[in-house]
């Protein structure tokens, strides 16, 4: 690769990004506040070098890498892995500080970092000087007035000062309020605010520090070397100058073997995506700092080294420091390095040249073009011309590849009579969050076009997508039916697609089946069920049922049609009068409930028996005067028509909150806790409800956590009839805690609410729908630390799709009636391919065969006709003249039949590079209806050119 020097002077900004853009990657070494003090803007420069990022030059590192590696919060980031410590909070607000760090600081030693300053400036190690903390955390919080002792990293200087001076000064600086300081800095560490760079890391204090810390200097993803930072007798800081003894070691240091393990082989590949650079490069040339924080005595092995920082904002290489300038070396240059020092320069030199053509070789064969307004990425590889196109453009959508491994469609639905198309739209008719999942698709090597639903063209759209492999529908409930469509005749279309084999993402029968109330009762007898769950479908079986429950307990009345809450009814007995045993009593329909409706948390006042009528028949003179927006009648047109009621004991925790599970397929991506507010008890959006959001390894809720994907999360499927259909890409599961109060984490009852898979929504990209004040709102709105997040969900659904169609394997068989089989029979057992025995009746065989069926099994009896199935698909042998089979790819070999002149010729095939590659050829003499099966010769040739037209062609 080529290599220019060149500086940048603000002065000329804009023709030094023109002229820089014709580079493929952009070395920047530029020490932090050197633009600033030249008279340039940093923010100027990193938004120029963010612009190079977008044009898809590599710069190393891009100002978000420094950001978010460099930014003392990465800490937080990087809590819940090995190197890390879950007790390390973040600040960003004077308040949550306060209240946090009073707290800490009375259980244990802390130390306190800011986010801007360097070389130590900001980090303050911290003791109670009275030494009084507390035994467990959150037992008590420090006043105001309490001591602390406090040393500086920078310069380990040591301070004595107050809790509430302590807090001034972090938050407002040096003040009368925060006594008197002898530290350098200035304090105000939140000033500006998260935006600006605002913040303070709070972590446990590691008393091993004063043996030291380990920095590693990295070239990308490989060590090349430790230095051990052991400071100054009585400090506890080794920053330069502060006297602190450092010790050089080789990367393969036995001593520290277990900790170079383990980070570079577990840790490493997981950093970037902790920090939200999944798109960004390992740096070029960095450095991580450890501090150990295991006890005195814990055998070297065992022993957990914690990160410090991450830093790779201009880290120098310290070989070459005879070369810079300094008072008495005014003229310092290159040729002063000595030459033992140049070889291992450049050595590590060589090494970063090879680790960035790595990167540049990667991002030739991986990076797509990103589509930007007005274009669109979506014409193929599977023509839609023949489709109506509604998207204005596919903003932000990846280049469609070359060869993908399978072919998908995202199908959308714009409803014209709406503005911007459905309030979930962005400005160009997509919805909003519909990028995150095409490219997460792309990124497995998977082609997904963007694709809208018109209900005029209804036949023409279902020609279309069947020569797709997978379809993802992102049609929110009642928008086909807003636009004009039939969501029936739309689900029966994707019906027909699942019967073909096409995966269908969720299918109508997952979203119904899942969707619908009464799944609560068909995981009843499940751990995360309870067992008095019940279902109604009829009016006297509700009556009836209703009227026992009710007379039992409190109870939660949902219907099955509604959404955010409408139609869920927490209902109690007005006077109280439970009876002790269930059956002992019914109610009746004098006897008056209390009800609160989960939409709004409105409450009413009504008599069982107009609830009974409210329910059945709407609001009539017999169902008295209801301030509901709702209008009742759950139960109409049956249970074929989603008529149903749910009836679920009522668990009062829920006062406390639900939660929110966030999955991609199998995989836990994300808890929100929903605590309705103050007198509420529903939690849905509108409520004003707080919502507080953890990540998927949260130790608040490990047990529910560990229960529910190891164990009944297999189940759920099934229990709900949905054991042939994948679980969804993108789903939620609300839980709602059923246990009594004083129950032990570990031994809580969580119950789910309800399952959702109707085109649940990414939150990330809620920036890019367009509303009355943002009419152009698009997937460029979205924050880039959103948008990585959502990328990340989107990469998840990719891979977990692919799983999907690689594990669709067609299966073999044979129908209970004669027919041209027996070379089949022979090449399906050559291929160790396992085939089952279907019984099917001549009767039923018309179906498959039609006007052929009695000229085919006349005149072919050799062996059993077979089947192939494919997903949904059944296909067999319609007759001899000429029948392709036609699959999704050919890759693990094929079968071909021939007719020649003297007989039947069989192929066995296997596929290499997308060419056929012929293995052997079976031929059977010309059948004469007078020879046995037995006399039929039938003779094995090895490798042979013979080729004739294929009647036969399936995969195996």
């Amino acid at each position: 690769m080529s290599c220019q020097l060149i500086h940048y002077v603000n002065e000329e900004h804009d023709k030094f990004f023109d002229v820089v853009k014709n580079f493929d990657a952009l070395i920047v070494r530029c020490n932090p506040g050197q633009i600033k003090g030249d008279g340039g803007n940093q923010g100027k420069f990193d938004d120029g070098m963010r612009a190079m990022r977008k044009l898809g030059i590599q710069v190393w590192p891009s100002p978000d890498v420094m950001e978010f590696m460099g930014a003392k919060d990465a800490l937080c980031k990087i809590a819940t892995m090995s190197i890390g410590l879950e007790d390390t909070l973040a600040y960003y607000d004077p308040a949550d500080f306060a209240a946090g760090f009073k707290k800490t600081m009375a259980f244990q030693p802390r130390v306190i970092k800011q986010n801007r300053g360097s070389s130590g400036e900001g980090i303050w190690i911290i003791k109670l000087k009275s030494g009084d903390y507390c035994k467990s955390f959150g037992e008590r919080s420090c006043a105001d007035d309490e001591v602390l002792d406090l040393m500086e990293a920078n310069d380990n200087h040591s301070e004595e000062h107050t809790v509430g001076e302590f807090i001034e000064f972090c938050v407002n600086g040096k003040t009368g309020k925060s006594g008197t300081w002898t530290s350098n800095g200035a304090g105000k560490y939140l000033e500006g605010g998260k935006a600006a760079g605002g913040q303070l890391v709070d972590q446990r204090f590691c008393p091993r520090i004063v043996e030291g810390e380990l920095r590693y200097n990295m070239a990308s993803d490989e060590l090349v070397g430790i230095i051990h930072k052991k400071p100054k007798e009585g400090g506890i800081s080794a920053v330069g100058g502060t006297g602190s003894i450092y010790t050089y070691y080789g990367p393969k240091e036995k001593k520290f073997v277990s900790l170079t393990k383990s980070f570079l082989k577990d840790d490493l590949s997981k950093v970037m995506p902790a920090l939200y650079l999944d798109t960004e490069p390992i740096p070029l040339w960095w450095t991580t700092d450890f501090i150990l924080s295991s006890p005195e005595g814990t055998a070297a092995k065992d022993e957990k080294w914690i990160v410090g920082e991450f830093n790779c904002s201009c880290v120098g290489i310290s070989k070459c420091l005879p070369a810079y300038c300094k008072e008495d070396t005014p003229e310092a240059c290159y040729n002063d390095i000595p030459k033992k020092d140049l070889a291992e320069v450049r050595r590590m030199g060589d090494l970063v040249g090879q680790k960035g053509l790595d990167i540049l070789l990667k991002s030739m064969r991986t990076s797509g073009k990103v589509c930007k307004a007005g274009e669109s990425f979506s014409a193929g590889p599977v023509d839609v011309s023949a489709l109506k196109k509604i998207g204005k453009d596919d903003m932000g959508l990846l280049a469609q590849p070359v060869k993908p491994k399978f072919k998908t469609a995202l199908v959308g639905i714009y409803v014209r009579s709406q503005p911007y198309g459905g309030s979930d739209k962005s400005s160009n008719g997509h919805r909003y969050d519909t990028i995150p999942f095409a490219n997460g698709m792309i990124n497995a090597g998977m082609s997904c076009q963007l694709i809208h639903y018109v209900n005029e063209e209804h036949d023409k759209f279902f020609d279309v997508v069947k020569n797709f492999d997978a379809l993802i529908v992102r049609c929110n409930p009642g928008q086909i039916k807003g636009d004009g469509g039939n969501q029936s005749k739309f689900d029966d279309g994707m019906r027909a697609m699942r019967k073909l084999g096409i995966q269908v993402w969720p299918s109508p029968d997952v979203m119904e089946f899942m969707g619908a109330k009464d799944a609560l009762c068909k995981i009843a007898t499940m751990s995360i069920g309870l067992e008095d769950t019940l279902a109604y479908y009829d009016p006297a079986d509700f009556a009836a049922g209703f009227k026992k429950t009710m007379a039992f307990q409190p109870r939660v009345i949902k219907q099955n049609r509604g959404s955010s809450g409408e139609g869920i009814w927490i209902i109690k007995l007005k006077s109280g009068d439970y009876c002790k045993g269930f059956g002992e009593r019914s109610c009746a329909d004098d006897e008056v409930l209390d009800l609160m409706e989960a939409n709004d948390n409105h409450s009413e006042e009504h008599t069982v028996g107009e609830f009974i009528e409210f329910c059945v028949n709407g609001k009539t003179g017999k169902s008295g005067t209801w301030t509901s927006n709702g209008a009742g009648k759950y139960l109409e047109g049956g249970k074929a028509a989603g008529g149903q009621l749910v009836d679920q004991r009522f668990c009062p925790r829920i006062v406390e909150g639900e939660l929110r599970y966030n999955m991609v397929s199998d995989e836990l991506v994300g808890i929100i806790h929903k605590k309705p507010k103050e007198g509420g008890i529903s939690a849905v959006g509108g409520t004003g409800s707080i919502y507080t959001y953890y990540g998927p390894n949260e130790k608040k809720f490990t047990s529910l956590t560990k229960s529910f994907l190891k164990d009944d999360l297999p189940k759920v499927m099934p229990a709900l009839g949905l054991g042939s259909e994948p679980i969804p890409l993108w789903w939620t599961t609300d839980f709602i805690l059923s246990s009594p109060e004083g129950t032990a984490a570990k031994d809580e009852k969580w119950i789910v609410g309800e399952f959702n898979c109707s085109c649940v929504g990414i939150s990330k990209c809620l920036p890019a729908y367009c509303k009355e004040d943002t009419p152009e709102a698009c997937y460029n709105d979205i924050p880039k630390k959103d948008a990585l997040e959502a990328k990340r969900m989107g990469d998840l659904m990719g891979k977990k799709g692919l799983a999907i169609l690689n594990t669709i394997v067609p299966e073999f068989g044979y129908w209970a009636i004669r027919g041209l089989g027996a070379p089949c029979r022979m090449m399906l057992a050559f291929g160790g391919v396992t085939v089952k025995e279907s019984s099917y009746t001549m009767g039923a065989a018309a179906d498959w065969f039609g006007k052929d069926k009695p000229r085919l099994v006349a005149s072919n009896p050799l062996m059993n006709l077979p089947w192939f199935k494919d997903g949904d698909k059944v296909t067999t042998l319609v007759h001899t003249n000429e029948h392709v089979l036609k699959t999704r790819s050919f890759r693990y070999g094929v079968l071909c039949f021939h007719v020649v002149e003297h007989g039947c010729c069989w192929c066995a095939y296997t596929v290499s590079s997308n060419k056929i590659v012929r293995l052997t050829v079976i031929v059977s003499n010309k059948t004469n209806s007078k020879t046995s099966n037995k006399q039929q010769k039938r003779k094995l040739i090895g490798e042979t050119s013979y080729w004739n037209q294929p009647l036969l062609l399936v995969r195996l």
